[in-house]
């Protein structure tokens, strides 16, 4: 009895359709490197087209998660206080930026990104330093294979970039660590990058193809 071929799954139009939008938007993007006049012209609406379906799509996530923490609110979910004070920054935010004549270069919205956000990023990011310790508690260890080479370099190099260890340095071994950085350092990450750049490439092929 011999087996029967397994038939390949049927793909829907609107699979093939963005597809075919996939391929022509790549291939035109690759020829507009050619300076053709007509190219750049639909490009140029393409991207108005795309800052416009950006800002509708930014408006509907905003109204979504307006609604789920609305529900959280009203169905007593945990931390809905949380979800309370969202709500009322949002509208806050919206308000302040409709009322202004200026809109979101008004001196009130302004205000709001150099006193609330730009302090809560500045935060967000001051913690990264904490989670960037952790995870290299957690993997620069000496009893580990390689670790200890692994210590000594990120060690090295974050010694040679602090100003003031920087300052008491030979300089012969700062800029050592900087020809590191910019030589062998540079070179394989640029080689990781394409790397990870050719992979994305041959794994939208393979989307395309419906071979995935």
């Amino acid at each position: 009895m011999t087996p029967t071929p397994k038939s390949r799954p049927h793909r829907p139009a609107g699979n093939l359709l963005l597809s075919v939008i996939i391929v022509l938007a790549g291939t035109m993007l690759v020829l507009d490197q050619l300076d053709v006049a007509p190219i750049a012209d639909v490009l140029a609406l393409g991207y108005q087209w795309l800052i416009l379906l950006a800002g509708v799509a930014l408006l509907i996530g905003t109204l979504n998660v307006a609604a789920m923490h609305l529900w959280r609110i009203q169905t007593g979910q945990r931390d809905w206080m949380l979800s309370l004070v969202l709500l009322a920054v949002l509208i806050a935010v919206f308000v302040a930026g409709v009322v202004s004549p200026a809109g979101a270069n008004g001196p009130l919205l302004d205000w709001v990104f150099s006193a609330l956000v730009a302090p809560g990023q500045a935060s967000l990011f001051a913690l990264l330093v904490f989670f960037m310790a952790a995870a290299a508690y957690q993997f620069l260890r000496v009893d580990r294979p390689g670790g200890a080479w692994m210590l000594a370099g990120a060690l090295l190099v974050l010694v040679a970039q602090w100003p003031l260890a920087a300052q008491w340095l030979p300089p012969a071994y700062v800029a050592a660590i900087f020809w590191l950085l910019d030589g062998p350092v540079m070179a394989a990450l640029r080689g990781l990058l394409l790397g990870s750049g050719i992979a994305l490439l041959v794994i939208g092929l393979r989307l395309l193809a419906g071979k995935a």
